[in-house]
């Protein structure tokens, strides 16, 4: 199973008719029209190289906000919320990870484990522009504050 942080999730919905766009991104639907609102549908089974849905009728669109744009995640079903700590998130091991992983971290459940998934890194790996690259940084260059330090102190019981 894989999850998302529900803060990131705006919805979950049955999913509404695509209207195609051509030469979208492989892993692109298409687009939804959800209130008014054009949103672009990824299919997640293709980005993470899955095979199609066994029960259509169980598939869902998990629309979420992701770099301040709305995304449809076609997915084959979704199951539960489950509320749980950054505590109880494991990194992924070096060797199942590599450049092309959407694993951010794993979940260790009652009878089964979740993979938390990097779905801005999904987002940018469609369409790099969503993201901040090193260029912007760069252009940013120095500024007066890049010379000042900052001290913290916590002293609260927590």
């Amino acid at each position: 199973t894989f999850g998302i942080n529900v803060l990131k999730v705006r919805e979950i919905i049955n999913p509404l008719p695509i209207t195609l766009t051509p030469n979208a991104h492989k892993h692109v639907e298409g687009v939804i029209r959800l209130r008014q609102e054009v949103i672009p549908v990824v299919d997640l089974a293709k980005v993470l190289n899955l095979t199609a849905s066994d029960d259509p009728a169980q598939d869902k669109f998990i629309v979420a906000e992701l770099n301040k744009m709305k995304v449809a995640f076609h997915v084959h079903s979704v199951s539960r919320i489950h509320r749980i700590s950054w505590e109880q998130i494991e990194k992924p091991s070096e060797l199942s990870l590599n450049a092309e992983s959407h694993t951010i971290g794993i979940v260790k459940l009652e009878e089964e484990m979740s993979l938390l998934l990097d779905f801005e890194k999904i987002v940018v790996d469609i369409n790099p522009k969503t993201g901040l690259s090193v260029e912007q940084i760069k252009k940013l260059g120095q500024r007066e504050r890049s010379e000042k330090r900052i001290m913290i102190s916590e002293d609260s019981a927590i």
